[in-house]
């Protein structure tokens, strides 16, 4: 009754195959950076004055100036950049990018036939819990019974009309009361395996 398997997923070629452009990415990781470089130029311009010669004229190797061309090749940079990402798609098709295998689309079919076994596995034992639950009174120990009951060995024999699956007696005499009432009761539905013959359970201490 525990199930440990964990269901495959078939894939199929999905419709959708395009994805936010990547160069749009790479290129603000690019404009990001040179933000940053720029804020620090700026701070370091405000706290250096222009290097002035005597007669009143800018040094053209003064910091202020090294600078001041640092922070212009940068912006030029960075309004370059904007441009170029200005004229690219947001999205594109993967199978334009060389880099990038085509998506897949999952097929649940499998899961989905998993889930309803597993479904129906789990209602059988919330309705044998409940058989039981007239026949024997320990609410605790109900489940570990159940699954007691379920372990137990067995023969099985099958003749002309009948299938009957004789189960060894469990020790404890309330429990074996209680595994004696499940199988009637299991017998009473009138269960029929595929090739028509009926189905009976029962407890004994011997082979058929």
């Amino acid at each position: 009754m525990i199930y440990h398997y964990h269901p495959g997923f078939g894939v199929s070629e999905s419709e959708k195959q395009d994805i936010a452009n990547p160069a749009i990415k790479a290129i603000d990781a690019q404009r990001q950076a040179i933000k940053t470089r720029l804020n620090r130029l700026y701070k370091q311009q405000t706290k250096c004055k222009p290097g002035i010669k005597k007669d009143g004229t800018l040094r053209a190797n003064s910091k202020h100036r090294r600078i001041a061309a640092e922070i212009a090749a940068a912006e030029a940079e960075l309004a370059r950049l904007k441009d170029e990402r200005d004229q690219l798609p947001e999205r594109v098709d993967v199978g334009t990018l060389s880099d990038y295998r085509s998506f897949q689309a999952i097929d649940n079919e499998g899961k989905n036939l998993f889930d309803v076994v597993t479904s129906s596995v789990w209602n059988a034992r919330c309705q044998l819990i409940d058989w039981l639950e007239p026949v024997y009174a320990k609410d605790s120990d109900r489940v570990d019974l159940l699954y007691a009951i379920l372990n137990c060995h067995g023969w099985i024999r099958s003749d002309g009309r009948w299938v009957v699956v004789r189960l060894e007696p469990l020790q404890q005499p309330a429990r074996r009361a209680a595994q004696e009432q499940l199988c009637r009761k299991l017998t009473g539905l009138g269960a029929r395996i595929p090739g028509g013959k009926w189905l009976r359970i029962e407890v004994g201490d011997a082979p058929l």
